[in-house]
């Protein structure tokens, strides 16, 4: 049974991992199944998986007639807030900045969490170094704004960037006139019934204490107050039997038209090698790592630097969640998620 030969794959590599948490949801057989080393429904960061529900609030947003992705952001945002963050060879491109820019990461706009800074350090350095931070948006854009520069102007280069997800978390607070963590609340996670997911530092409920593992080079800072470094780029405890909620009510068009998924789901950049981007959400050509794996199937969704994924297949409607909770672990988390997937196609055959 494919279950059996699931959990095999997965207590095997339990052996080689901090931490490991599957769940995986297949409709078409009738099969739902979860797995964690720890405790059932553990709950994990969701490192960048978050920004897929950055961007669902953003085309909620759309759907209800606030925005469209032309938008410019600085008709939203304050004025001062874009000074010096989209500056080029002397020009300041700010006006230029739409939605559609910072949703698929083409605004030209550095990356505060793993771009160097002007004297070669790099932010996870903070993180690690200086525990006691509590991290705020605004000192997040303080970062970019004063130890990094501009990479390229507005549409001419794909470059991912936290930094512009921040300002797309700021610019759902002026849109629905309320804090990011409520705006989640009130729009992704109420209606998907995901009652284990919290905006971390800031939800009611968040306890940091029950997060699993996160290692970021080497060191485990699951219980840092820096980890609060994440925000609208992806800053949240959560669990993978919520996030297959989540993947559920955003493939089913649930959350919003399905018309605007399909904007979403336009991957017209390539992230890296078997991993493209569309707006605010990855998809994993498998044939690209190997030309074997050909007979995958698309899936859609996000990862998280950590190792954490959150994949749907829109061909069948199964959902599959995994996480590592290491940033050495990346590689080794795709090498399960591909035996997985080679099980899952092939149960699909018999």
């Amino acid at each position: 049974m494919i279950i059996d030969k699931i959990e095999n794959v997965l207590r095997k590599a339990e052996k080689k991992t901090k931490t490991l948490q599957f769940e995986m949801s297949l409709p078409t057989d009738g099969i739902s199944y979860s797995y964690s080393s720890t405790i059932p429904n553990q709950r994990i960061h969701s490192a960048s998986v978050g920004k897929l529900m950055t961007a669902a609030l953003i085309f909620i947003a759309i759907d209800e007639g606030h925005l469209k992705m032309e938008t410019r952001v600085s008709d939203i945002l304050e004025p001062g807030l874009l000074d010096k963050l989209f500056l080029v060879n002397g020009i300041d491109y700010q006006k230029e900045i739409t939605i559609k820019h910072l949703l698929g990461h083409i605004s030209g706009i550095n990356d505060y969490f793993e771009s160097k800074t002007f004297d070669g350090s790099l932010f996870t350095d903070e993180v690690i170094s200086h525990t006691d931070i509590f991290w705020k948006p605004l000192d997040l854009l303080e970062y970019t704004r004063n130890r990094q520069k501009a990479v390229a102007k507005p549409g001419e280069r794909f470059f991912y960037s936290d930094t512009g997800y921040i300002l797309l978390g700021l610019i759902i607070e002026k849109i629905f006139n309320i804090p990011f963590y409520q705006a989640l609340h009130k729009y992704i996670f109420e209606p998907s019934d995901m009652n284990e997911t919290h905006l971390c530092f800031y939800s009611k409920g968040f306890e940091q204490k029950l997060l699993a593992p996160l290692y970021i080079n080497g060191v485990d800072v699951h219980l840092f107050q820096s980890l609060s470094c994440d925000f609208s780029g992806g800053g949240l405890s959560t669990t993978t039997s919520d996030l297959i909620k989540f993947l559920d009510n955003l493939q089913n068009g649930k959350l919003f038209d399905q018309m605007l998924l399909n904007q979403m789901a336009n991957f017209e950049h390539r992230f890296l090698r078997g991993i493209y981007y569309g707006y605010g959400m990855m998809q994993l050509r498998f044939e690209d790592f190997f030309f074997m794996l050909g007979n995958l199937p698309r899936l859609q969704g996000h990862i998280g630097i950590t190792g954490a994924h959150a994949w749907y297949d829109p061909e069948t409607r199964a959902s599959f969640v995994l996480n590592v909770g290491d940033v050495k672990d990346m590689a080794l988390s795709f090498r399960i998620l591909i035996k997985i997937m080679q099980l899952v196609q092939k149960s699909y055959k018999t």
